[in-house]
């Protein structure tokens, strides 16, 4: 296995075609179509289907890509690094941001990494906090911004700041609530929350059995903030989510929130890095700027 075949192999899920990839990358097309027989050979596997307009990844071949992609990235940070300095940092970051947080502030976040440091490629991309810290614990991310993170975590962590959590309800809902709720007023509204083990699943969890000596009543286990929200807009339950994650939602009379007292619940919100790449410069250069922009 070469890096140009992970090169070419990537170049053509890019394109959608070994003929885009072939016009994309200026490589004629039987030569590419050759590496990639070889590539095949040599992992036993079929890679992707040759269809009549374009190619189909099998199970083995976003096998592959995960790994080309992160290979791939390894190697070009090589040569960066060398010229990468805190004066003029350079290179591949890859920034990870709980869905909630990606919400209000990744425009911010990218013009400012933009305006500041024009050479550095910057990779933004969003999920919950429970897989956040798994892919930055593997190197898959550089860094994340994520919530509560466990005392053992082998990752450097920076805390950022705190935030409440709110009963999140659609508008006709609220109609029926007081201006606040205790932890025993929503014990037994249908919760969609995420499922085990993503940070707020498991913060909730906590927060009843620690106060009310029972859990919550979850009618659903949802992985997406964006399901959980549209669920709750359409009037099937509640949820528990931060402000950040229903701005717009709110703005729009789609959602509304009601504050959570007796106790409030809290999380806080951390900056994670992956402890080989905490002192590159580029990589620093980005902490700054994500510090700067949550704190704003």
């Amino acid at each position: 296995m070469t890096l140009t075949q992970l090169r070419y192999f990537l170049a053509v899920i890019r394109c959608g075609s070994i003929s885009g990839a072939a016009a994309q990358i200026h490589v004629a097309q039987p030569a590419i179509s050759q590496r990639l027989r070889q590539l095949e050979d040599e992992l036993g596997q079929v890679l992707f289907h040759r269809l009549p307009r374009g190619i189909e990844l099998t199970a083995a071949g976003h096998h592959l890509k995960a790994h080309a992609v992160e290979i791939l990235r390894r190697v070009d940070s090589v040569h960066d690094d060398f010229k990468s300095s805190d004066v003029n940092p350079r290179g591949r970051v890859t920034l990870a941001m709980s869905t909630a947080v990606n919400t209000k502030f990744c425009v911010a976040v990218l013009e400012q990494a933009a305006s500041l440091y024009p050479h550095i490629r910057l990779t933004l991309t969003e999920h919950m906090s429970g897989t956040l810290l798994e892919w930055a614990q593997s190197g898959r991310v550089d860094l994340a911004v994520v919530y509560d993170v466990p005392g053992n975590t082998p990752l450097a962590v920076h805390h950022l700041g705190e935030e409440d959590l709110y009963l999140v309800s659609d508008p006709a809902f609220k109609h029926t609530l007081s201006d606040t709720v205790s932890l025993a007023d929503i014990a037994d509204l249908p919760l969609l929350l995420p499922a085990f083990p993503q940070t707020l699943r498991l913060m909730v969890e906590r927060t009843f059995s620690e106060n009310l000596g029972r859990a919550p009543t979850v009618m659903l286990d949802v992985d997406s903030t964006y399901a959980i929200k549209k669920l709750v807009s359409a009037g099937k339950g509640q949820s528990i989510l931060s402000a950040h994650s229903v701005g717009d939602e709110i703005a729009h009379g789609e959602l509304a929130i009601t504050p959570i007292v007796d106790p409030p619940i809290t999380r806080t919100i951390n900056l994670v890095t992956y402890p080989p790449r905490a002192e590159d410069a580029a990589v620093r250069a980005v902490h700054r700027v994500v510090e700067a922009v949550l704190a704003s």
